[in-house]
């Protein structure tokens, strides 16, 4: 099940960024940082988790091992469509400094990227633990 809120997430990231390629959406492209943060914070909770069951003999290391893969592979493909729309808002504002860009959007002050980021948290949130 914590797989599939973390595939689903991506997913989202992955359609937004297309759609902000695709066709110039800035509106699109401004969603994907945001989600991009939510599938960073999914990723360090699911790893959490399984270590919590490893603790507990509810799952194996290698289990972990293949998790851990999962989640990493997953993890870049959200950082991927983090810079393809980081590229189409720079290219949009006629700026190429994608990492002052990105910095600010992740410095707490932007409130329309905390709201957004609210909502996709609130969205993708895991499902309670299970014994």
């Amino acid at each position: 099940r914590e797989l599939g809120v973390m595939t689903d997430a991506v997913s989202e990231t992955v359609r937004l960024a297309l759609d902000a390629f695709v066709n110039d959406n800035l509106e699109s492209a401004m969603l994907v940082e945001p989600l991009e943060q939510v599938v960073d914070k999914l990723q360090k909770q699911i790893r959490t988790r399984h270590i919590d069951r490893l603790s507990r003999g509810l799952c194996s290391i290698e289990q972990g091992f293949v998790l851990s893969d999962i989640l990493t592979a997953l993890e870049r493909v959200s950082d991927h469509c983090s810079n393809i729309a980081g590229c189409v808002i720079e290219i949009r504002q006629n700026s190429m400094d994608m990492h002052s860009y990105l910095g600010e959007m992740k410095s707490g002050e932007n409130k329309l990227f905390n709201d957004h980021f609210k909502t996709f948290s609130a969205k993708f949130a895991l499902p309670e633990k299970t014994a």
